[in-house]
Parts: C-alpha cells; structure tokens; sequence
C-alpha cells in the first residue's frame, strides 16, 4: 500500500520524541503524557487519510465513502496543529539545563505532529482529487484550513477536544456560538489557517517537482 514508507518514517520520529520525554523524565521531573497523548491523536487524521488515499487509488470514485472519511478526518486534523501552541509552556531560565531541553522536546513533539498533520492533507487532498472536480477539491482544501485553526482555538482556548463530539455535543455547539463571534478565535484561526497553507504549499511543490523530476530522468 502505498504510503506505507512514509508512515513508517513518521513512526520512527515519534518514537524519537517519546525519546526525549523519556530524557526528560530521567532528570526527575514530574511525569506528564500529556505531550505523548495529543501526538497520538496526531495520527488518527493522518490514518484516516492514508485510507481515503488508498482506497480512492483502487476502488476510483467512492464519493460517499471519501465524504464520510473527510468528515472524520476534519474532526481530528486540528489536533496536528495543535502542538504548535504546547510552546506557550515553555518556561525561560537561561542558566537551566532543562530550559534548552524542554525547548528542544516541545519543538519536536509540535514539528513531528504538523508533519503528521500535512501529510495527512496530501493524502487527503489527493483523495478528493480523485473523486470530486478541481473547484470543489480546492474549495475544500481552502477551507480546511482555517477549520483547523479553529479547532485549534477550542481546544487551547476553550479546553474542548475532539472526543467532545461524541459525548457533550452541547457544549460543543454553545462553544461554537460563542467563538463564532469572538474577534480572537477568528483571527486565530485565520492565523494559523494561514501558516498551514504556507506549509503545504512548500510540501507540494517539493512533492510536484519531484514527481516531475522523476518523470523526465
């Protein structure tokens, strides 16, 4: 199946992570999973896209199938992202030892969970390639976007999850009310809707001109 190298590949740098929390736990520091657990929810979109991609390859165009494997994947691709905001905990003494690995650790954990998260996007993006005309492939590509930016905001913001769904869908309903009017989660979510297409972006042209690179070698 294809994908499988890279999925292999991301396996490995996570482990690396745990690696560096294992490091951490070692100075007798306070043990938190936290970190090891929202890494984890990194790659539920990341699965759920390598399925879509793969099953779109074989089986063509399954559009309802690759609707409800979207509508999975939205639900959780904000967690990929949301690392990003874990360097808020990062507390600052230049003549600490655990200062500069804690840095180190954080920035891992969030670099290794975004590139589980824009892969996830190019399987993702592929998929709907594949079953859905150009316009509305790129509409949902734009719009993913900020979604995750906004699924960001509720989750450091507003202290949801994405389990919510699933067991106080009230409250996930108010707290969408309630943000969809506030300036901060808007321009939050623009924000960081922003970064992360700056970041596919780059991906995809690496991956475009390397397609075509190989195509005429």
């Amino acid at each position: 199946m294809e994908g499988l190298f890279s999925l292999l590949l991301l396996l490995i740098l996570s482990l690396v992570a745990v690696f560096f929390h294992l490091i951490r736990i070692l100075f007798n520091a306070p043990v938190d999973f936290s970190m090891d657990w929202n890494l984890f929810l990194s790659w539920i979109p990341l699965i759920i896209a390598f399925f879509a991609d793969n099953l779109t390859k074989r089986f063509g165009r399954i559009p309802v199938g690759v609707i409800l494997l979207s509508i999975i994947w939205v639900l959780f691709f904000p967690n990929a992202p949301y690392m990003i905001t874990d360097l808020a905990h990062l507390t600052v003494d230049y003549d600490r030892d655990l200062t500069w690995h804690d840095v180190i650790m954080l920035f891992f954990y969030a670099e290794v969970s975004l590139f589980n998260g824009l892969v996830s996007l190019y399987w993702i993006h592929r998929a709907w390639r594949r079953v859905f005309n150009r316009s509305f492939t790129w509409l949902l590509l734009v719009a993913s976007l900020p979604l995750a930016g906004f699924g960001v905001y509720l989750g450091r913001v507003r202290r949801m999850n994405s389990w919510d769904i699933l067991h106080d869908p009230g409250a996930i309903l108010q707290n969408l009310l309630e943000s969809a009017m506030d300036r901060t989660a808007l321009v939050f979510s623009m924000e960081i809707g922003v970064l992360l297409g700056i970041l596919y972006l780059v991906l995809w042209s690496i991956i475009r001109f390397r397609i075509r690179y190989t195509k005429k070698a």
